[in-house]
């Protein structure tokens, strides 16, 4: 089963999820995950895009591990490659709260960390998920659906850059809740409602929401 719901703020469903659908025992909090088109063609994950805007660094790190959880059972991808979002690629780079969340990500076993990423490599194939707090990742998303209407009202027509229209994927999932809970926009076309329906199925028969709980419950057993 899956939970569907159209909303123009990210934040108001985000605690309406908490709210009728608790979190994961483990989760700190629940994260939006957004969708970056890569220029393979396939799809990388971004988070947070919007539940969180203000991080701790084990808000961060946890984000690595729901998002690297999804690209691996959702998005079929073998051993993701999870990046920081940073202002520079070296170690010593960032804020005070990214440089202590590269620590604990670069430490942490449970998925492949390849340090940190800038804005130029969200839509290459460096890294297959992109870990940020939900200031910067709403921003990510909104400019990248911006790009898509401009080109749009111009006129011009490109298949890369068709995929950065939200109804392309219909839907955004909230990851850590008890259940497949997914967020669609509020102005949403029937194409992207049908998007965010193949969405849920792909989200149901991955069985994602029992696999990051399996995943939180061997971890807090140990």
């Amino acid at each position: 089963n899956a939970l569907y719901s159209l909303y123009a703020k990210h934040g108001a469903h985000h605690h309406g999820a908490m709210f009728s659908v608790k979190a994961i025992e483990g989760i700190l909090r629940p994260a939006i995950a957004g969708f970056v088109p890569k220029e393979d063609g396939s799809f990388g994950v971004i988070l947070d895009v919007g539940a969180n805007a203000d991080c701790k660094p084990e808000l961060l790190d946890q984000f690595g591990e729901l998002g690297s959880l999804y690209a691996q059972h959702v998005l079929h991808i073998e051993n993701p490659k999870v990046g920081l979002m940073n202002l520079g690629e070296e170690e010593g780079k960032g804020t005070i709260v990214t440089q202590p969340a590269y620590k604990l990500m670069k430490a942490n076993t449970r998925f492949n960390f390849i340090g940190n990423i800038e804005g130029r490599d969200i839509f290459n194939d460096k890294a297959d998920v992109v870990v940020c707090d939900g200031f910067t990742g709403n921003v990510v998303l909104k400019m990248a659906e911006s790009i898509y209407d401009i080109m749009h009202s111009r006129g011009m027509k490109d298949e890369y850059f068709d995929r950065f229209n939200y109804e392309a994927v219909g839907a955004s999932p909230i990851l850590g809740v008890q259940g497949n809970v997914l967020i669609g926009h509020g102005v949403s076309s029937p194409l992207a409602i049908a998007n965010m329906m193949e969405l849920a199925r792909q989200m149901i028969e991955s069985d994602i929401s029992e696999k990051i709980k399996n995943a939180y419950s061997v971890k807090t057993s140990i």
